[in-house]
């Protein structure tokens, strides 16, 4: 408690401070994924929640605006399941998620303050590999995303990220290893979905030059008429 206590002067000196970004920025990330499921006819199969890791680098063209490409990785497992019965698959196997992923993110300025609000889209490919003995082979899916957080700059160089994200492979015809109906004897789902959410937290390394300060342009007042009467 004490050490919390003494931390809060610090946070609220740096909050009162405005720092800049770098051209580049290199972000490891750690953070937590949550279980998802595909819906079928009498059966479902989930993906089980889990610990994700990676990256990213993102390149910031002003204070404002930047492109990241980012990496994530999840060990985890799926499993096919009747409704009802949570604790007894039908069949499970171990697989591994890997998203490749990249696009634009906002930033968005607090006057006096190190804290900059995020949101930002992601394109990409999702990658999903089963173990080598589960009999199924590796699937290579488009896949979409969506993220928010902060970026809390303790310099221009060093800061914390905190962050949500949502990922989301873009499924075609549903007959993939996560997305099948083994044993329910019920077909297939066309255009099944699966979303992970995450929450993550890394630490901001700043490459490159440190970026200047946006300068606005006062608008121009428009020059007086002068009429003359005679």
């Amino acid at each position: 408690m004490r050490k919390i206590i003494l931390l809060l002067p610090a946070i609220l000196f740096l909050s009162a401070r405005t720092f800049a970004q770098t051209s580049v920025e290199l972000i490891p990330t750690a953070g937590y994924t949550f279980a998802d499921r595909t819906d079928f006819y009498n059966t479902y199969s989930r993906i089980a929640d889990g610990l994700s890791f990676g990256g990213s680098i993102k390149f910031n063209f002003n204070r404002s605006f930047g492109i990241e490409v980012l990496y994530s990785h999840m060990n985890t497992t799926v499993g096919d399941y009747y409704y009802g019965d949570n604790h007894n698959p039908i069949n499970q196997a171990n697989l591994k998620f890997d998203y490749i992923m990249a696009g634009p993110v906002e930033s968005f300025t607090i006057p006096n303050s190190t804290v900059r609000p995020f949101i930002g889209a992601l394109l990409g490919a999702a990658i999903m590999t089963p173990d080598a003995n589960s009999g199924y082979d590796q699937d290579t899916r488009f896949a979409v995303g969506f993220q928010l957080g902060t970026n809390i700059y303790v310099s221009p160089r060093v800061g914390i990220q905190l962050k949500a994200q949502l990922l989301s492979p873009v499924d075609g015809a549903g007959s993939s290893f996560f997305v099948s109906n083994y044993g329910g004897g019920a077909g297939v789902d066309t255009y099944s979905s699966l979303y992970q959410f995450s929450l993550s937290g890394g630490l901001i390394i700043g490459l490159g030059r440190v970026l200047p300060a946006e300068r606005y342009r006062a608008a121009r007042r428009p020059r007086p008429r002068y009429r003359y009467y005679y």
